[in-house]
Parts: structure tokens; sequence; C-alpha cells
């Protein structure tokens, strides 16, 4: 199987999984479990993401141990995608009584893509280089590796705050579909793109929560 089919198997049985769980006996306790394991896995995989990338160069001793960690959080990335889309979506579905439990998934999957793309910038600063021929062999200038990096970590840190978390959403949602159009211009394998691809339907989420709860703050300023 391919990398993509890969990914997109993990993800279906990871949303199959998440959908039975929705359907335990109870159904708001099986809403709190998946809410709670999606958050969870959130914050855990994103920060071992990010100190496995940053510490890999200076630790050499650890780096296989290092490296083992980062490709299980890459491994896990497809999972968390399809549990994170079905509570997202039993979230927005349950915008009457949910208001806070789609303010807090919101924060995880916020905290999720923001330590992942501090990661990604850390790895693109250790492989400058690289990075500079694969923009350059795309017919870019170098000079807009490093605007795509610095629009890439601002709007990462801006996704932490809830009122500038639609605008980064957005920004960045645009970013990751900018960088899958130039992998395929590239001539590229679509499983080089599969990391852009698992961003940018975490930032789908993201929008999609946070544009149901800022529609709820504006409906409850006007009643």
């Amino acid at each position: 199987m391919t990398d993509t089919a890969v990914f997109l198997l993990h993800a279906a049985i990871a949303a199959l999984l998440a959908m039975a769980v929705l359907f335990l006996p109870i159904r708001m306790r099986g809403r709190h479990a998946l809410m709670a394991v999606v958050i969870t896995a959130c914050v855990v995989l994103s920060t071992a993401w990010l100190a496995g990338v940053s510490l890999v160069p200076l630790v050499p001793a650890f780096a296989d141990a290092l490296r083992r960690l980062i490709g299980l959080t890459v491994l896990l990335g497809p999972w968390l995608v399809g549990a994170a889309v079905v509570a997202t979506i039993e979230a927005w579905r349950q915008r009457a009584d949910g208001q806070r439990t789609a303010g807090r998934l919101a924060v995880g999957l916020s905290i999720y893509v923001a330590l992942s793309f501090l990661g990604f910038e850390v790895g693109k600063a250790w492989h400058d280089a690289e990075m500079r021929q694969f923009f350059q062999a795309s017919g870019y200038p170098v000079w807009s590796m490093y605007v795509v990096m610095g629009v890439e970590t601002l709007s990462a840190l801006a996704l932490l705050s809830s009122r500038l978390r639609l605008v980064a959403a957005g920004v960045l949602a645009l970013v990751m579909l900018g960088a899958i159009a130039t992998h395929a211009r590239n001539g590229d394998p679509f499983g080089d793109s599969l990391d852009a691809l698992r961003m940018l339907l975490v930032l789908g989420c993201i929008l999609l929560l946070a544009r149901s709860l800022r529609s709820g703050r504006w409906h409850r300023l006007r009643s």
C-alpha cells in the first residue's frame, strides 16, 4: 500500500472507532470520553514531536530513540485526524449545550497544530540547505522560504489566542494548500504532501469550531 492509502485507511479506522465510542450506553459519557482522548492525544503527540525534532541534533547519544519517537508521532497522526474529525462534527452538532466542549476541543487542536508547526520550523532551520534547494527547485526565490517560515510561526502562535484563532487557522490552511499545490506541480508523489494534508484537515476542524463559537457568542450578545 502507498503512504497515502495507509494514511487514509488509518484515519478511516480511527473515525469508525470514534463513532463507536459515541454510541456507548450513555451517549454523554461517550462524547466526553472521545473529547478527552482527542485533546490529550493532541497535547502529547505535538509535545513529543516538537521535543524530538528539536533535540535530535543536540543530543546525538539519544538520536535513534528520538527519531523513533518522531516516527511514532507521525504514525499516529492519521489516527488523531480521524478521531478529531468525528469529535469536531459531534461538538458542532451539539452546539446547544456544547459551547464549553467545542471551546476545549478547539484549544486542544490548536495546541496540536501550533506545536507541530513550531516543530516544522525547527526542522527547516536544522536543514536550511535542503530547504533552500527545495524552494529554488520549485521556482521560488530563497527569501520566500523565510517569509513562509515567519508566516507559519506567527500564525501558529496566534492559534493559541481565541480572538485570533479563526484568522490564523485560515492563513495556515491557505499555506498548506499552497504546499500541496507545489508538490503536485513539482510532480512529487502525493505521499510528500501528507504532513500538509494532516495539518489541513485539523485546521478545517479548528475553522469549523472557531466559526461555531464565534457565531454562538454573537447570538448571545444579540439576545
